[in-house]
């Protein structure tokens, strides 16, 4: 997600302010992702911190230079993108919107382990895919990509709270705090939306559009590298989908278990009308039922 503020005043809702009111002061910081020095001018000028930036862009990773202390250019997807710094050892890693531009995050944040202190953080942002514009979209049965913002075309992986979590949590790493910054749709621009598919306006629609989930822009999270942590992926079994097909799945069973037990059923009682007892039973039934008629049919 493309931030342009290079002149950014320190306010809460922006996920530069919230990510350089955690760097501590004199921090040895490795940005990844530091275009073209935006949040290294902060962290100079707030926390002043010595800054190595990694930048994929040459044209901007040169702007950077006036703001990090040395900037060199990687692909952050390369497995030897970072070689340059074994042996290094930062305060805090940070990755303000930069994982949903990558093929393989997860790989880079197992790379990003050993470069940390004992005590140090990653500092991270990602947009929010689940924000409430992107809901009402796909309520429509539209997903568009933008040239910025949540669905911006250059991204190749998208993240809600609960996938933030779990791609740390799988890549060795204990969430120490998970924050936002908000975009709050009005009320107005969702009953409009909600008006054109035929869908009655409640308060209860329009709360489901203003929890925390639905009005967070970007995710900001604190994490902290532990040597053995277990993965927590949710299950599959809670996705509507999978959920959905596992239904059908177990209904077709049951379906073929009860046609087998009509099968079996029914060999079974062509063997009983097959037995000698059986025979000699249905001719007495018959003898019977002729006797009844002759005298119930004078």
């Amino acid at each position: 997600m493309t931030q342009t503020a290079t002149h950014l005043p320190l306010h809460a809702n922006h996920s530069h302010s919230q990510i350089v009111r955690r760097v501590p002061r004199y921090a040895r910081v490795l940005e990844l992702g530091c275009a073209d020095g935006s949040m290294s001018r902060l962290l100079k000028q707030h926390c002043e911190a010595s800054i190595i930036g990694v930048e994929q862009n040459p044209n901007t990773a040169w702007r950077a230079r006036c703001f990090c202390d040395y900037v060199f250019t990687e692909n952050l997807d390369d497995p030897h993108s970072l070689d340059a710094l074994e042996g290094e050892k930062f305060d805090v890693i940070t990755l303000v919107d930069v994982l949903e531009h990558l093929q393989h995050p997860q790989a880079l944040l197992q790379r990003l382990k050993p470069l940390l202190l004992d005590e140090g953080c990653l500092l991270l942002s990602v947009p929010n895919v689940a924000h409430a514009s992107v809901r009402l979209e796909l309520l429509k049965g539209d997903f568009r990509y933008e040239s910025s913002g949540i669905l911006d075309d250059t991204h190749l992986k998208f993240f809600t709270a609960t996938t933030l979590q779990t791609i740390l949590v799988e890549a060795g790493y204990a969430v120490q705090a998970l924050d936002y910054t908000w975009h709050d749709l009005a009320d107005t621009v969702i009953s409009e939306q909600l008006q054109t598919l035929g869908i009655h306006v409640t308060p209860e629609a329009l709360a489901a559009f203003h929890t925390p989930d639905a009005m967070a822009y970007q995710f900001i999270a604190a994490a902290q590298p532990l040597p053995e942590v277990a993965a927590t992926a949710p299950a599959m079994s809670l996705k509507p989908l999978t959920a959905s097909q596992d239904t059908w799945a177990g209904l077709q069973q049951e379906l073929a278990q009860a046609r087998q037990q009509l099968l079996d059923a029914q060999a079974e009682l062509g063997r009983v009308y097959a037995t000698r007892s059986w025979q000699v039973l249905r001719r007495g039934a018959d003898a019977w039922r002729g006797i009844q008629s002759r005298f119930t049919h004078p």
